[in-house]
Formats: C-alpha cells, structure tokens, sequence
C-alpha cells in the first residue's frame, strides 16, 4: 500500500529568526553598505597616492591647490548672496497680486498697485535668468554690464571727483555678481514652492495668536518650508560648486582655469584634470555629506521640540487645544 503524499514527512524549514545573528549583521551590511562612498574612496585614494608618489602630479598639485580658496570663497559668497535673492523673489512670488476691493482706501490701492509692479518685474527676472544658460549671462557681465556701468560712473560721477573706477570684467566680483543673480532666480522657486507648501491654516492660526505678517512668516512658515527643500538647497550648493568652473571664461584664476594653464604648459592632460577631478570630489562629496548630516538633525524630533521658539510653542498649544475640544 502507497503511503500518501501527507504521510511523507517533510524537511522542516528553518526559522529566518534562527539564523546567526553574524549571518544577518552581514547580510544587512552588505545591502545597506554605501558602497558608492567606498567606490569614490578608493579612487580618492589612488589619485592622493599618484599624487604622493609622482612627481609630475605632485607638481600639478601644488599648482592647482593654489586657487582652491578662491574657488571656495565664489562659491560660498555667491550662494549666500543667491540665497538672500532667492528668499526676496520667493516671499515676492509666493503671493499672487489680487484686485483691491472696491471701497478700498487709496493706501490700499497703492499698496496693490505696487505689489503687482514688483510681482512682474520679479516674474521678468527669473524668466529671464532661467531662459539663458549661465555661461551666456557670465559673459554678459563680464564684457557687457559691467563696461556699460564703470563707464557710466566715471563719465557722469567719478570724473568730476577727480578720481577713476578701474572695474574690470574679469575679476572675482563679477563672477559672484553673474553666479548668485543666475542662482538666485532658481532658488526663489525653490522658495517659493516651499513656502506655497506650507497650509494656509498655518498663517490663519498665527494671525489668530496676535502675529503680524511678517512675525508669521519668520517664526512660522519660513522655518517649516526651510526643513521642507533643505535637499534642494543642498543640491543647489553642490551645483555652485561645480559651476564655480564657469567663470574660467572670464580668466578669474580659480582651479579650473589653473588647470587650464598647467595642461597648456606641460601637455600633461591626464595627470592634470585627474588631480582636479580629485579636488573637485572632495569639495563636493564632503558638502554633500554634511548637508546629509544637517538633514539627519533637523529631522529629530527631540532637537526640533527643543528648538522651538516661544511663538511656536504658543501655536502647538492652541493646535494641542483645539484637538482636545473637537
């Protein structure tokens, strides 16, 4: 007689909860691993040991390294500014212009009237800035607006003081002039889609707690919207840094132009743009890992329960409030 199929008695499976706990730490390393940071490492670390080993790379090297701190300080002074113009244009942009009412006073109409005239001429400049590429708008400053305005204060202005601006379009003060007015227009829309994000009930319940406008944008909305696009601000930062290389064109010595120089010179392509790839990777991945970690911060809930303000704490408790009654 045929023994049947439930009689056979079968392999008893294992228990994944079983497994070595060496097993699983292994297994969940390997799939949480960066190996992109590792990849990036070890190609760090062959360029720093060519450079180390070489002669001709630790030339260029000590070539290159020379305008790092400028190529820094474009970047870090042409964000900061970007920024500053990018939160203007944002708060500008966030709010469309509306019609005044009927009976309004004429202060009321004014202050209409003004808003749409600064909501366009901020729509114009960022149109604008978006519609060119930036390398275009660095030669504008450069070779166009800058001329046109050093001409126009020593012939109307200075010549009468007995004094000259030398103001030439291919210093660094160009360069972050064209680089934060180019990325000032993209972050205000960075801006303003983090402050259109945030509810409207926010600013209703703000003006219900005694806040002005301006008390509620800075303490309530604008503290929110920045934890909100902090990737896109960090990603823009990192874009800053890599597009500090634009103004080569206009002969600032920063280390893309050095690098220019250097391979012109010795006809060592290679070697050269392999040191400033590795120069270029270290400013950036080192920036991308501390935006990470600022990330990481603003999203604890314990730091950020800590770090309200007192208009804040007042919001969460008319919000903790009005859940209790409903």
């Amino acid at each position: 007689m045929l023994a049947s199929s439930s009689d056979v008695p079968q392999p008893a499976l294992e228990d994944p909860s079983r497994q070595p706990q060496s097993t699983y730490w292994m297994i969940r390393w390997l799939f949480r691993a960066p190996w992109w940071l590792i990849l990036m490492g070890l190609s760090w670390v062959a360029v720093v040991l060519a450079i180390r080993n070489s002669p001709d790379y630790l030339s260029i090297y000590m070539q290159i390294q020379g305008g790092v701190g400028l190529t820094l300080y474009l970047a870090l002074t042409s964000y900061f500014l970007s920024i500053i113009f990018g939160l203007v244009v944002g708060l500008i942009r966030s709010y469309k212009p509306q019609p005044p009412e009927y009976n309004a006073r004429p202060r009321a109409v004014f202050e209409h009237i003004l808003h749409a005239i600064v909501y366009n001429v901020a729509t114009v400049y960022v149109e604008f800035m978006r519609g060119i590429p930036p390398l275009v708008f660095l030669l504008i400053s450069g070779f166009v607006i800058v001329p046109a305005v050093r001409d126009w204060l020593n012939t109307n202005i200075l010549i009468s003081m007995g004094t000259e601006l030398v103001w030439r379009g291919r210093d660094a003060g160009t360069a972050i002039a064209g680089l934060s007015l180019v990325y000032g227009a993209f972050l205000s829309e960075v801006f303003r889609s983090g402050i259109q994000s945030i509810p409207k009930g926010q600013m209703e319940a703000a003006k219900s707690l005694g806040m002005s406008w301006g008390q509620a944008m800075r303490y309530i909305v604008i503290p929110q919207a920045i934890r909100r696009i902090l990737p896109e601000l960090g990603n823009n930062f990192i874009s800053m840094i890599k597009d500090t290389s634009l103004v080569t064109i206009l002969g600032t010595d920063e280390i893309t132009q050095i690098a220019r120089k250097v391979s012109g010179s010795n006809f060592l392509y290679r070697e050269t743009y392999a040191v400033l790839s590795l120069v270029y990777l270290t400013m950036t991945i080192t920036g991308s890992l501390f935006i990470q970690r600022i990330e990481s911060y603003l999203k604890s809930e314990t730091v950020h329960t800590k770090r309200l303000s007192w208009w804040q704490r007042l919001r969460v408790r008319a919000e903790k409030r009005k859940r209790s009654e409903g």
